[in-house]
């Protein structure tokens, strides 16, 4: 019986000292918590899906462009029927991978926490989807295959987005573009030949110089292991090359001769729409070709495709093919960026990489296109963040993508000012 009364004196005094804890004496209860701002996620549907710039990019016939937007709370239309207007942010993701990429990676509920904190400004983010017939296409070039995204992301998809969402601000101060992998290449890209454009970009990991610091490096060291992955080391590759999707170095390869080196420099065609199948019927006139066949490869696009096929940038030896090679170099970062027309002046750049990527020696090209942005003549501020895992958990791959993602957004937050 005294145990039993022991127990239940026990149990009365800490209900008292509960209770009296969480009794409002000005000192403990926030009296005035902030409101969670909760955004919303939407996928582009209905009317003008296509875009133009992909009437012949392979298997993508009805020129599809996916895109998945943030909408901060504070942009959807109140009892008053008025817009806050708020700043744009496009991502662009990285090999193989969607316009719900970044979300999947906690963008809404980041998104979310920082503007309810007041962390960062209410914000417009569109996401981008990378084409997966070959893991993407670098966003790059403007060959019939990959499609012309030179002026859909600095152009028509701008032009698409303040049409369709209102709120977002149509001027430069307040519009930015960001991206991994393939995509931080692709936002680069976007900002140097759209000058004007974005106010601020930023990177993750990315191949931002193909050829690496010594001219020697980059992509270089990776055609022996594109081969290798296939075994086709000094062995005929036109009708053995192969596109597999356990592939990963061959199939960005493909997508980046598509884009970079074609075999039709240039095609001429006419269109014609069929109401019967809601089919866009494609006739191809003329064509250039290049006639140098040494790497060409022909059996991956079918005939039913146009038969545009591509040049692979090395030989059956793994050696870099000149005439080729230089065609990709034409389209490296540093060599798209010009010091007499200045194109990246007032852009504010953030560039994120770890020494741990191992797998494609982005983290090397990452820091040799820091070191030029940096360097002479550009001198350029570029804020430099390098980032590593955690023992037996290193920052090989996308697993620490979600705390990138909050300095991302902060970054973009302060370059868009007040």
């Amino acid at each position: 019986m005294k145990t039993l009364l022991k127990i239940f004196l026990l149990t009365v005094s800490a209900t008292l000292i509960l209770t009296a804890a969480c009794s409002d004496r000005g000192t403990n209860v926030d009296t005035d918590p902030p409101v969670f701002q909760e955004g919303g996620i939407a996928r582009q549907e209905g009317a003008h899906v296509f875009f133009n710039e992909l009437v012949l990019q392979l298997r993508n016939k009805f020129q599809l462009l996916g895109m998945a937007i943030y909408t901060p709370a504070v942009s959807f239309p109140p009892p008053s029927g008025t817009l806050e207007p708020v700043p744009t942010l496009v991502l662009l993701p990285p090999q193989d991978e969607d316009e719900y990429f970044f979300f999947n990676h906690g963008l809404k509920e980041i998104a979310d926490e920082l503007i309810s904190n007041g962390t960062i400004q209410p914000m417009a983010i569109a996401c981008i989807a990378n084409d997966g017939l070959f893991g993407g296409y670098f966003y790059g070039g403007h060959s019939p295959a990959a499609g012309n995204y030179d002026t859909l992301i600095g152009g028509t998809l701008i032009e698409h987005l303040h049409e369709f969402y209102p709120y977002t601000i149509d001027q430069t101060s307040k519009r930015a573009i960001g991206g991994v992998g393939q995509g931080a290449y692709g936002a680069f890209r976007a900002a140097l030949l759209n000058p004007g454009t974005f106010s601020a970009v930023s990177a993750i990991n990315g191949p931002l110089d193909f050829d690496g610091a010594d001219d020697n490096s980059g992509f270089m060291d990776l055609f022996d292991d594109c081969l290798n992955e296939q075994g086709l080391m000094n062995l005929p590759m036109d009708d053995a090359f192969d596109s597999s999707g356990s592939w990963y170095l061959s199939r960005m390869f493909i997508g980046g001769a598509l884009a970079f080196s074609p075999h039709d420099t240039a095609v001429d065609y006419t269109t014609a729409y069929n109401n019967n199948t809601n089919e866009l019927i494609i006739t191809i006139q003329t064509r250039e070709s290049l006639a140098d066949s040494v790497t060409l490869i022909t059996s991956i696009v079918n005939p039913d495709e146009n038969n545009l096929d591509f040049h692979l940038p090395f030989d059956s030896t793994g050696a870099a093919y000149a005439p080729i090679w230089n065609m990709w170099l034409d389209n490296n970062l540093e060599n798209l960026l010009n010091p007499t027309d200045d194109q990246l002046s007032g852009v504010n750049m953030w560039v994120a990489s770890t020494p741990e990527e191992a797998r494609f020696g982005f983290y090397d090209q990452t820091q040799s296109w820091i070191s030029t942005l940096t360097g002479a003549p550009y001198n350029y501020p570029v804020v430099d963040t390098v980032f590593t895992g955690y023992e037996g958990n290193p920052a090989d791959g996308q697993e620490y993508m979600y705390d990138l993602l909050r300095e991302l957004l902060i970054f973009h937050s302060e370059s868009f000012g007040d």
